[in-house]
């Protein structure tokens, strides 16, 4: 089996061992059955469901060549500059689709970055990482398991390093080193999807001295592994999420994703499924891999669920009769090309990569970077924006019981329907409201926006490191004359052919 279908899905998650998962004080048995996470079920089952559909095959699966089948796109390395281009057009498909995460995003960007990190970890220092993962990658492909990434540390006093914290695994680490394999102790936060998924890779998110080298573990166990505790985070409208169809349309859509704190208490990982352990000196480079993916995805996500808020806005604008407006018109087009911005740094991040010795391929960090940082401002513009023109009352709209409801209900209807286009009912405007609300304000989408895959900082930060300020500087003297030989220096500065970033030399194993 490399492909599994939605009801093969759903059995899997069924046959997990009993986890430890709770929410609001109180122990859930089955996450399956947790009204709170109903929607964010939809979504993972709807992208078995595409996944298994001819007509998506070309953008949600690949070949590949550790199994020689079929898989889906999430569960393969990219290995070529096509590659980097599907991840983008399937990460906006998704978001437009689903109007959040799709829950195998980050599973999908830990697999790209630990590729070439294991490699090059080996080259340095003789160990089977690579091997291990490769391993690993063929079980998850063979099996077509879901796979999340646990990534963000609780981190404690940000003043302090973390083998300086008052508790020592405020950043998950390595308690014990045994024969077998290793024990891991500490939190992540903040990880979407990871309740319904099979397997979690972890990945540390910092640098790490020598003194910090038991802070340095990346490797893979499973989702229902012994002494993993799951803490399921609230969203604003968590409790609109329920079981009755007609009271969901208040939730705004059928789908949504879920984030939680992962508790890890003396979880066992064995040998072959650590990827990296206590080789401080390369930390670091396993952040840079990782972001260079992470980010150029967050570009085209960010654009998809732009484009589903344009879409509700639009239809909202036509439902109150204000489309043809100028000013409207505008507001609407803005959105259209901020969203288009960050799909094209998305796709130009894949496609000026490079081909990394393991094979596989890395996108241009500075173009991911940039993209990641322009996710942190247009989508809240386009929030903006949205809330104009939806009016005041688009977001303090009756429930749809109160719509429906035989006594009160005509009396909201008369006043709700939108009279500027015939045929359309208060509850087709009430629908598309809701839509607006949800990715507005219902959920974490924007929270996701401004943190997911790392704030504006942050972005910022990596970018610096990969901005050629040497070339820049070259560059400026040839042209202003400080520089005599200007022909040797505008030679030198066209072999980059118009690039300012590193290139490869910002990963190049010190």
């Amino acid at each position: 089996m490399s492909l599994k279908t939605v009801d093969e899905y759903v059995e899997s998650v069924k046959n997990r061992k009993p986890m430890n998962v709770w929410f609001k004080g109180q122990k859930i048995e089955d996450p399956i059955k947790e009204p709170a996470l109903q929607a964010s079920f939809n979504t993972i089952k709807k992208l078995y469901e595409l996944t298994n559909n001819p007509e998506y095959a070309d953008i949600l699966t690949t070949h590949s060549a550790l199994i020689d089948e079929q898989v889906s796109f999430y569960l393969s390395p990219l290995l070529k500059r096509e590659d980097a281009i599907q991840k983008t057009r399937m990460a906006r498909l998704l978001a437009e689709i689903f109007g959040c995460c799709s829950h195998r995003c980050t599973g999908s960007e830990a697999i790209g970055g630990l590729y070439p990190f294991t490699y090059d970890v080996d080259q340095k220092f003789g160990t089977n990482y690579h091997q291990n993962l490769k391993n690993w990658i063929i079980h998850c492909q063979q099996n077509d398991l879901a796979v999340a990434a646990a990534l963000t540390d609780p981190k404690g006093d940000r003043k302090k390093k973390p083998q300086d914290q008052p508790v020592p695994d405020l950043y998950l680490r390595v308690k014990e080193k045994r024969a077998d394999g290793i024990v891991v102790e500490g939190a992540k936060v903040n990880q979407t999807g990871t309740i319904f998924t099979h397997e979690v890779a972890i990945i540390p998110t910092s640098a790490f001295t020598e003194e910090g080298k038991e802070y340095v573990v990346a490797g893979a166990i499973p989702a229902d592994t012994e002494g993993l505790i799951y803490v399921l985070g609230r969203t604003p409208f968590d409790m609109r999420i329920c079981e009755d169809e007609e009271e969901m349309i208040d939730f705004g859509k059928k789908y949504a994703d879920h984030q939680a704190m992962l508790i890890f208490e003396d979880v066992f990982i064995p040998n072959d499924r650590i990827f990296f352990c206590e080789e401080w000196q390369m930390s670091g480079l396993l952040l840079e891999y990782f972001t260079a993916i992470h980010r150029l995805t967050a570009g085209a996500c960010k654009a998809g669920g732009m484009s589903l808020l344009l879409g509700a806005t639009t239809l909202s604008a036509n439902h109150l009769g204000i489309e043809r407006f100028s000013h409207v018109r505008g507001k609407l087009t803005e959105m259209a090309m901020n969203a288009e911005t960050l799909y094209a740094l998305s796709l130009s991040a894949g496609y000026e990569g490079f081909q990394h010795e393991s094979g596989a391929w890395v996108p241009n960090s500075l173009l991911a970077h940039t993209a990641k940082y322009n996710s942190t401002n247009l989508p809240f513009h386009g929030v903006r924006l949205a809330r104009e023109l939806l009016s005041g009352w688009g977001e303090t709209a009756p429930s749809i019981k109160d719509l429906n409801q035989a006594e009160i209900g005509p009396k909201i209807q008369k006043y709700y329907t939108p009279y500027a286009q015939e045929g359309v009912s208060a509850e087709d405007r009430l629908r598309a409201v809701r839509l607006v609300e949800n990715l507005v304000r219902g959920t974490n989408w924007t929270s996701m926006a401004l943190h997911g895959g790392g704030n504006s900082e942050a972005a910022r930060l990596m970018a610096m490191r990969h901005v050629d300020w040497k070339k820049l500087i070259t560059l400026a003297e040839a042209i202003c004359g400080i520089e005599q030989d200007d022909e040797e220096a505008i030679k030198k500065i066209a072999e980059r052919s118009g690039k300012i970033d590193l290139g490869p030399k910002a990963f190049k194993v010190k």
